[in-house]
């Protein structure tokens, strides 16, 4: 079905794709080739490439991203093998500016302290991230206002990895104590006041894997057992699509609009939230990125390297034939 979508990628470059650049044409990517390794711009149709940062490592730095129409922020962690190690960085598309706006910490014995594992987020011109600072977890939440260049740190204490909704609202997970189960927590992006948890994730416990595009939210449960999903904050979640009888729901979930992909090894689905429907798109790992006009669907691989060239399909929506019903 997608076979056609499929793009035109040297088979000497390797591309990760980390986030769609929401234009319904392009995506961000960690790219490795001889020429080049480090952050780029990756045109869907055609598949060229443009360098936004060459890695300091080009063979064993990696990246997570997020973008929000206009910022580009990335982790950059600097070793194959660990996460603790990282650099924070943004990227303004409007006047191609690159900006180092955090780092990870270090103990006094010179070792990186323990950070969450989740990348940073960005939303309306903040970014957020977590990083280490202490023993037993102990960490700081952090929200920078792009546009004037200033850092808040919004927690001091034990939290996990942080998202960003709409109006400024940044919320983590914490748990009280070690071996409680954890909740959700929130505060203003831009005071750093405490706020009320909306509805949709109050309930919540000990999930992970939860997945945002600011305004719709989609996560697996404790269990990894089935999809859960809000169309906004203020609404109560609902099982979006019935995926029990499917087995284990990994944390590959990623929101764009009304659509969500998500995977179940070695599946990869992207779901209709309005239909209630969804649709293989990949039957041999890998994963898949929406946005509420494109999908971008990664094949998994079998190749033991270290920077495999994966095939990937890069859909306009509204090209995908209406999803059948589930049997």
């Amino acid at each position: 079905m997608l076979s056609r979508h499929i793009l035109a990628l040297s088979r000497r470059t390797a591309l990760i794709p980390l986030a769609l650049a929401n234009d319904g044409r392009s995506f961000f990517a960690a790219v490795y080739s001889r020429r080049f390794a480090g952050m780029a711009k990756i045109d869907g149709r055609t598949g060229a490439v443009i360098r936004i940062k060459s890695f300091a490592d080009p063979k064993f730095d990696q990246a997570s991203a997020a973008y929000d129409g206009r910022w580009l922020v990335w982790e950059e962690y600097h070793g194959f093998d660990s996460f603790n190690d990282f650099s924070v960085w943004a990227w303004d598309a409007r006047t191609r500016k690159i900006t180092k706006i955090g780092s990870a910490a270090r103990s006094p014995s010179g070792q990186f302290w323990e950070s969450p594992w989740r990348g940073p987020d960005v939303r309306e011109g903040i970014a957020t991230w977590v990083e280490g600072v202490g023993p037993d977890q102990l960490g700081e939440v952090h929200s920078y206002d792009l546009r004037n260049g200033r850092d808040l740190v919004v927690r001091h204490g034990h939290p996990g990895g942080a998202f960003l909704l709409r109006r400024h609202l940044l919320v983590w997970a914490e748990a009280s104590a070690r071996g409680i189960p954890t909740t959700m927590r929130a505060a203003s992006a831009v005071t750093g006041a405490p706020a009320r948890v909306p509805p949709a994730l109050r309930a919540l416990r000990n999930v992970t894997g939860l997945q945002t595009d600011g305004r719709r939210i989609a996560y697996p449960d404790a269990q990894y057992k089935a999809l859960w999903w809000s169309a906004g904050p203020g609404d109560e979640p609902y099982e979006a699509v019935p995926t029990r009888h499917l087995h284990h729901v990994d944390n590959s979930v990623h929101v764009g609009g009304r659509w969500v992909g998500f995977g179940i090894y070695p599946d990869v689905y992207v779901a209709d939230t309005k239909s209630g429907r969804y649709l293989r798109v990949s039957g041999r790992g890998g994963w898949a990125l929406v946005s509420s006009d494109a999908l971008l669907v990664v094949y998994g691989t079998t190749k033991k390297v270290l920077h495999p060239v994966l095939r990937m399909a890069f859909v306009r929506l509204r090209d995908l034939p209406p999803i059948p019903a589930c049997s």
